[in-house]
């Protein structure tokens, strides 16, 4: 699946706010969807977004590795006004803006299905 395919599908998800395609090791954005709800600052928003996820995917990896899990499959902050979601793809992460309201669950399948190649 295309990067720009992969960004679409997700933020077609109801409750996702924005979707991205993060370069894992330097936060920056390979592609990005608009964001909805017109939020203001959404260049700015976008880009500290990706380098939070990145960053944070980073340190849970190591984290984990550590502790002998393995590769952490998805990744969640759950903050007062919504949720940051980061699923690992190689040398990318999708990382994702939702809404408080939105089914997580839907989320998270959709996201790591994208991941794996999954349409």
């Amino acid at each position: 699946m295309k990067v720009s395919q992969v960004v679409s599908s997700i933020s077609h998800v109801p409750g996702v706010i924005v979707a991205m395609v993060v370069g894992a090791s330097d936060g920056l954005i390979v592609e990005t969807s608009p964001m909805l709800n017109g939020a203001a600052g959404g260049g700015d928003v976008r880009k500290h977004t990706a380098a939070l996820g990145a960053y944070l995917y980073s340190k849970v990896t190591r984290a984990s590795d550590a502790a002998r899990l393995g590769t952490p499959a998805f990744m969640r902050l759950e903050a007062e006004q919504g949720h940051i979601c980061v699923v690992g793809a190689r040398d990318v992460v999708l990382v994702t803006i939702v809404s408080p309201g939105a089914n997580l669950g839907r989320v998270r399948l959709d996201m790591m299905n994208a991941a794996r190649g999954n349409p």
